[in-house]
């Protein structure tokens, strides 16, 4: 990693030589950056947001976050989204969009347990054909 200013981090992947450059759209001091996930995905705070990448396919996203203390924990299990899970909430970063994709609140947050499935089945009539389908307690399965 090469800081190259301080909203600005140039990650390059030393096996495969490739490069991405990770900068805040809103100019803020990044924190802290992370290589998680197989060493495909990437994480990074600032003081407001959070950055998000698949070093693969180059997507980058950011997001509004305020300051959790650091408590989250982050799956990668899906290849389009990142799923946040912070004091009982769930939230969901699709990879290449600043927007955060959606919350819920839920206590049974296991990557294996939760279904997200990103236009894979396009319908007439609609752009976006975006569901998420998961436990709201041990009975119950919200979509």
């Amino acid at each position: 990693m090469t800081y190259v200013g301080p909203s600005q981090v140039i990650v390059k992947n030393l096996s495969s030589g490739t490069r991405v450059v990770l900068k805040s759209h809103y100019n803020y001091e990044v924190d802290e950056v992370k290589i998680m996930g197989k060493d495909r995905f990437l994480v990074a705070h600032t003081s407001d947001t959070l950055l998000l990448g698949d070093l693969l396919t180059n997507r980058l996203s950011e997001v509004a976050w305020p300051g959790s203390g650091g408590n989250e924990k982050f799956f990668f299990e899906n290849e389009n989204v990142c799923m946040i899970f912070n004091a009982g909430e769930l939230t969901l970063v699709e990879y290449g969009s600043n927007e955060i994709l959606g919350t819920v609140r839920t206590e049974f947050m296991n990557p294996h347990l939760i279904s997200v499935r990103l236009n894979e089945r396009r319908q007439r009539g609609t752009e976006d054909n975006k569901k998420l389908a998961y436990l709201i307690d041990m009975k119950t399965i919200a979509i």
